[in-house]
């Protein structure tokens, strides 16, 4: 066994080194000191291994490679060899190193031997090993993804990635698309808007950016594409790139757009369906209604020397007209959304009036029943909608009465809180049920749908109860029903109460007198003559013209009437909202009142104020004392 060469004042510093196997060579290689830290990695005693070649540290492969003896030579010429690889212990096992070898030469320039440092490397490059492993089964993830194009882009927006999605979506081969800019995915258009751009500004800014949109392939087809675009930043929060996935979405957007077109085609189906079925409803009611009138018009000339049975008749004719307009006002409401006259009612006096006029329209099998609690609250609503509401239900449970029964109207004050649907705070309750037929669940599921209807084809419009639904609504309350089948029906409509117990209304005095002269402006000449004969009831002097041309001619020869009473509608190219504002503007003091068939018109922004069609006595009474601000008497 050779002396060691070396008596080095730093052998205790060498010693105490574990981490690091720290041994000298001879010139030949073999080992010629030996630290702790050799005896811990390499699993030598001093003892054991001094002496023997460096050589057995190595794997059989590497040294019939002759990989030890090209580790000296390779110091020996350069004066230095570092490197890593596998390494053995003395138990056999082994460990991955990191090795580097310095040559050692005396003053002379003479080699004397070798300083070799080792450390094991095993736990490092596991880790290393298990982050490239993991980095290859995502590059092979990422690659093996074809139904998204996944690719990377640099801060400016340049492709520096491509994986078999991007090329089998987009065309490109990698060569052919790495380095250039994504933004050429996009169409002219979208290029010109800028789109790209703000893209990646969106991504920058926020972190991500999504869309949809047209895209462009390759061979300059388009297709539908979802896009997401993530932000990359480093541990320091500097962007280094945008991570874009983009998914091919032609074919769901196409199907998406073949349903649409399918559920509007099903739309127009059901909605033509619906207006047939509307259609025949009214064709039905509106026969009744001319069947009632031509009839009483018939037996009233028949009998104009019988004064009691002629008012009969006038009174029949009145209600069948009353019944149109009811129905006439239905329509537009559901139509066009007809906006209320809102006005404090007190039910008990209004619910009288409906009986009287609710009971000669039922059978004599039929009982009515009035039931109200004591200081009933008023409510704030549109007195004709809600007549029209109550009969509409007060008709279907007749309806739904064909061998007679009980109808009971009742009215209650109620504190909701929170149901039905929501409402709180107080209240009225007005509850209209039958002891019908009933109905199942799924009928009452879809009661309240316009147009529907469980009455036979011609017999109704679908349109009753929906209006009701929907006057309910637009007042800030709501409609429910109950029902089993062979045990009635319950509608009950829920009114926010007003608790203004104030009565509104119009004054009027006894007697007939001459209150001025009014300019009647309209186009229809019986029409012109039932208004002239009302204005002549209230005690003006009514003056007729049939177009508005021919009024302003009337204005111009200085005679000014009291007030001019219009129609909205009319031939000649000047309407009545025209005329009204020519006369406004010419006449500011001359007060203008406008009457219409049309809803639209009655909420319009012309600023005028407006008589709805068909309009009877006390109606119009009601709206010349408004505006005229004197009491008017109806005889």
């Amino acid at each position: 066994m050779k002396e060691p060469m070396f008596e080095d004042p730093s052998k205790l510093l060498l010693q105490s080194i574990v981490d690091y196997a720290i041994y000298l060579l001879d010139p030949d290689g073999c080992v010629t000191s030996w630290n702790v830290g050799a005896e811990r990695i390499k699993g030598f005693k001093t003892h054991e291994i001094v002496g023997q070649h460096f050589s057995q540290f190595y794997t059989d492969e590497d040294r019939a490679a002759g990989m030890p003896q090209t580790v000296l030579d390779t110091a020996r010429r350069e004066g230095k060899y570092a490197g890593e690889g596998w390494r053995v212990r003395k138990d056999g096992s082994r460990f991955w190193a990191s090795v580097v070898v310095d040559a050692i030469k005396d003053d002379n320039g003479k080699l004397i031997g070798f300083a070799k440092i080792t450390r094991d490397m095993t736990e490092q490059r596991e880790a290393q090993q298990a982050l490239i492993e993991a980095e290859r089964t995502f590059r092979i993830l990422i690659q093996g993804v074809t139904d998204y194009a996944i690719y990377m882009l640099d801060p400016e927006g340049r492709v520096t990635n491509w994986n078999a999605g991007a090329q089998r979506i987009k065309g490109y081969a990698p060569g052919e698309i790495i380095g250039e800019h994504f933004s050429r995915f996009y169409t002219p258009e979208d290029f010109d808007a800028g789109v790209p751009k703000r893209a990646l500004e969106t991504a920058r800014e926020t972190g991500r950016y999504e869309a949809e949109g047209w895209r462009v392939r390759k061979d300059g087809t388009r297709f539908w594409a979802s896009v997401v675009i993530d932000a990359i930043r480093d541990e320091d929060d500097n962007l280094i790139g945008f991570a874009k996935v983009t998914r091919d979405m032609s074919e769901k957007r196409e199907a998406q757009l073949r349903l649409e077109e399918s559920r509007e085609q099903l739309f127009r189906s059901q909605k033509m369906e619906a207006l047939g079925q509307l259609t025949g409803g009214l064709a039905h009611d509106f026969n009744n209604l001319l069947t009632a009138i031509l009839g009483a018009s018939d037996l009233g000339r028949r009998n104009l020397d019988k004064p009691e049975k002629l008012a009969r008749m006038l009174d029949g004719i009145r209600n069948s007209a009353q019944r149109g307009a009811s129905l006439t006002k239905q329509l537009l409401a559901f139509a066009r959304a007809q906006p209320l006259d809102i006005q404090s009612i007190d039910l008990t006096s209004f619910l009288d009036d409906v009986t009287m006029l609710l009971r000669p329209s039922l059978r004599s099998n039929i009982e009515v029943i009035i039931e109200m609690c004591d200081k009933l609250w008023n409510v704030d609503a549109d007195a004709g909608a809600l007549e029209l509401s109550l009969l509409n239900l007060a008709f279907n449970a007749r309806d739904a009465m064909k061998d007679g029964g009980t109808l009971r109207i009742s009215a209650t004050n109620e504190t909701l809180n929170g149901k039905p649907e929501g409402l709180r705070g107080d209240h009225v309750a007005l509850r209209v049920a039958d002891t019908g037929t009933g109905m199942s669940r799924e009928t009452m599921d879809r009661v309240f749908e316009p147009f529907f209807t469980t009455k036979s084809f011609g017999e109704g419009t679908g349109l009753g109860l929906s209006q009701v639904f929907g006057f309910a609504k637009q007042l800030g309350g709501a409609v429910t029903v109950e029902s089993r089948i062979g045990d009635g029906a319950s509608f009950t409509i829920y009114l926010p109460a007003s608790r203004d117990a104030a009565a509104t209304g119009v004054a009027h005095a006894n007697g007939v007198h001459a209150r001025g002269r009014i300019l009647v402006v309209e186009d229809d000449v019986l029409v012109a003559e039932l208004a002239a004969g009302m204005l002549g009831e209230l005690g003006f002097q009514p003056e007729v013209s049939h177009s508005a041309k021919e009024a302003l001619e009337r204005l111009a020869g200085g005679d000014r009437p009291k007030l001019v009473f219009s129609d909205i509608v009319m031939p000649g190219g000047i309407s009545g909202i025209e005329l009204a504002e020519k006369v406004r503007k010419r006449f500011p003091e001359l007060p203008i009142l406008l009457t219409t068939g049309y809803s639209e018109d009655v909420g319009g922004s012309h600023g005028f104020p407006v008589l709805q069609k068909p309009y009877e006595l006390d109606s119009l009474a009601s709206a010349l004392a408004l505006i005229l601000k004197q009491e008017l008497t109806v005889n």
